[in-house]
């Protein structure tokens, strides 16, 4: 399972290389559909850290990042954004673009 961020451990977990942040909210239908794909691609991708956000308790980093609609995934690399997705996507199309 991924683990849950919050606001405060946010910068803290940029320090990984590779960063994958999914955004959600727990009422949002598309984003319980792509859960269980992060899910999936944590266990299956070793050297990416896969963490999910909820945006209705973390109002700061989605108004920080423009998060407009959900989900978005956001993906950092050395602490940069590198890729931001917005929707939901197939684990195949993700696959495609986290390795980009």
């Amino acid at each position: 399972m991924v683990e849950e961020i919050s606001s405060k451990d946010f910068e803290n977990i940029l320090k990984n290389d590779k960063v994958v942040i999914d955004c959600y909210a727990p009422w949002c239908g598309p984003c319980r559909m792509l859960s269980p794909i992060i899910d999936e691609l944590a266990s299956e991708i070793n050297n990416i850290n896969f963490y999910k956000l909820n945006v209705d308790n973390n109002n700061d980093i989605a108004t920080k990042f423009g998060i407009m609609s959900i989900p978005t995934i956001l993906i950092f690399e050395n602490s940069n954004l590198k890729d931001k997705i917005i929707g939901f996507r197939s684990k195949d199309e993700l696959i495609e673009i986290i390795n980009k």
